[in-house]
């Protein structure tokens, strides 16, 4: 009789529940006292009579050991003169397969970063993040200012915010781009080009001029490394992220587009007349920038900053004789038939996420720390690192900031001391700041060495070059499948098996082998789904058009 008395009491609360209000969800008080402080330190910040301590885990691959050797500086920095002490996590493995791992062990930190859409959907599914809108709410003032008007991009269906955003905001530079070496095209007269078979023949007479370096090794032409792109290539036919867009922003996959098909000859061509490195598609890093470095390739199509970091970056420090026009510059293609070249996509809304997790017992503390980071102040600080030493990017003075004339003159000059900078703990505690420009000053922005690029010669002529390849691919880039949605596993075949048969396409040694493996390429991504793929990203595509149009 008392099972079935409890039974009907149960029931009758649900009921009731669905009219009165009983069973809600339970609403989160957030205690805005400002902690009990020491007094304010020169940034403005109330130095907390209590340490706030805690980790996190930054998602991604990285070495460890560089990572703390770059963060200590910082860390202590910030343990004396803002009593915030972090502990930063950092693991050499796959960033996947490490946030699986702490899910299904339920060992985590505090504070996760660098999570993506999905990652946050799923965390959030199984209730190991918090909620963060009552505390942006109430201590988060400022990021509800900085963020301004995109503050709504970040909000799921119930307008609640889970993950705040970092590295967001338009920072109007190039990423990518053709390069040249220019002292040898200096050489040949500066003849100009526009289309990439234009680049190519210029390229074949670098190459005819500068046969072998000075250690009798052969010269190629183009080479390629682990952090090429198919899609930068796509960039220069037209192409958005691999995508050809129609009129009515329908997305079409670039193995079913004709551009596909000339770019993928365009680098065969190159192969079978000897001038592309025969070691492109299994170069790592490092070993391209030796090779690179070793006078070896005459251009390169890719990261900017690639050429700058394996050419004269290391030439001006190696060769006592050095010139400045020993350098590659960074210059636009495109070919006859593309409406742009589109070299630098730009997500504003952000490349990932930084999150709360349910093991954190003082989110009103991080969210006021947080709320500093996004900050103009805060973002210099966590974005140049600590200012007023002999190798600081900045000066911070009685409220005021200014930038280091040693660095800005080394920027501009090119002998910055990247290994002393890095020291200093720039951009190595990323929790919400921006990339894009700064709401005080237009011309600084997270990244020291973009900020003067009007007064560095090579910057300005790389940027001149490259000013109209910048577009926003914030629609793009914001489509995050649900994490169990099949279509999210079909996403990741088709960009393995683009990676694998685009290079056996490109390395073939006969037109009749070019035809057969590109075939192949195609057959491969048909049964890897692409057309589902490429119906799904064109989908969601001009759903994010209409959503970011508001």
């Amino acid at each position: 009789m008392k099972k079935r008395l409890l039974c009907v009491l149960t029931v009758a609360c649900i009921i009731a529940g669905l009219f009165t209000g009983c069973g809600k969800e339970e609403v989160v008080q957030v205690d805005d006292t400002p902690p009990e402080s020491k007094g304010k330190n020169e940034y403005g910040w109330d130095i907390p009579v209590n340490t706030t301590e805690f980790s996190y885990y930054v998602k991604g691959k990285g070495n460890p050991d560089k990572a703390k050797k770059n963060s200590a500086q910082m860390q202590k920095y910030m343990l004396d003169n803002f009593n915030v002490k972090i502990d930063k996590i950092v693991y050499d493995t796959d960033g996947d397969e490490r946030l699986n791992l702490m899910l299904s062990s339920g060992e985590y930190p505090e504070v996760i970063t660098n999570m993506s859409k999905t990652d946050v959907d799923k965390w959030k599914e199984q209730g190991k993040i918090i909620d963060l809108t009552p505390y942006v709410d109430k201590v988060g003032k400022d990021i509800k200012k900085e963020l301004g008007k995109d503050y709504g991009r970040y909000l799921d269906d119930d307008k609640k915010i889970y993950g705040l955003p970092y590295g967001w905001g338009m920072l109007p530079i190039p990423d990518t781009s053709a390069h040249i070496r220019w002292d040898w095209y200096q050489q040949m007269g500066s003849p100009k080009f526009e289309t990439p078979e234009e680049y190519y023949e210029i390229l074949k007479q670098m190459v005819a001029a500068h046969p072998k370096n000075a250690k009798g090794e052969k010269v190629y032409a183009l080479s390629w490394n682990e952090n090429c792109s198919i899609d930068t290539v796509a960039g220069i036919w037209g192409l958005k992220e691999g995508y050809k867009e129609d009129a009515d922003h329908n997305l079409t996959h670039w193995i079913n587009t004709p551009e596909g098909l000339e770019f993928t000859k365009f680098y065969n061509q190159v192969y079978r007349d000897g001038m592309l490195d025969p070691d492109a598609f299994s170069n790592k890093y490092d070993e391209w920038k030796a090779k690179f470095a070793g006078e070896r390739i005459a251009g390169h199509i890719g990261g900017w900053w690639e050429s700058w970091n394996a050419g004269h970056e290391i030439w001006q420090k190696e060769n006592k004789d050095w010139k400045e026009e020993q350098r590659y510059v960074q210059v636009k293609i495109k070919a006859a038939n593309a409406p742009a070249a589109y070299l630098s996509p730009k997500d504003t809304t952000g490349w990932g996420y930084t999150v709360i997790t349910d093991k954190c017992k003082n989110p009103e503390d991080l969210m006021r720390f947080f709320n500093f980071n996004i900050t103009p102040t805060g973002t210099r600080l966590m974005a140049w690192g600590i200012p007023n030493e002999e190798n600081s990017n900045w000066n911070f003075q009685d409220g005021k900031w200014s930038y280091s004339e040693k660095a800005k003159d080394g920027i501009i000059n090119g002998t910055y001391d990247y290994d002393a900078h890095y020291l200093l703990g720039p951009n190595q505690f990323w929790f919400c700041h921006p990339q894009g420009v700064m709401s005080d000053d237009e011309s600084a922005n997270a990244w020291i060495d973009q900020c003067f690029n009007n007064d560095a010669k090579w910057k300005k002529l790389m940027n001149d070059n490259l000013k109209d390849t910048i577009y926003d691919s914030s629609a793009l880039d914001q489509i995050f499948p649900e994490f169990d949605d099949p279509i999210k596993v079909k996403m990741q075949q088709v960009y393995d098996t683009a990676q694998t048969y685009w290079a056996k396409a490109v390395l073939s040694k006969t037109e009749g082998e070019f035809d057969k493996n590109y075939e192949q390429l195609k057959s491969m991504l048909d049964k890897a789904g692409v057309n589902e793929v490429q119906e799904y990203i064109s989908k969601e595509y001009k759903k994010n058009l209409e959503k970011l149009s508001k």
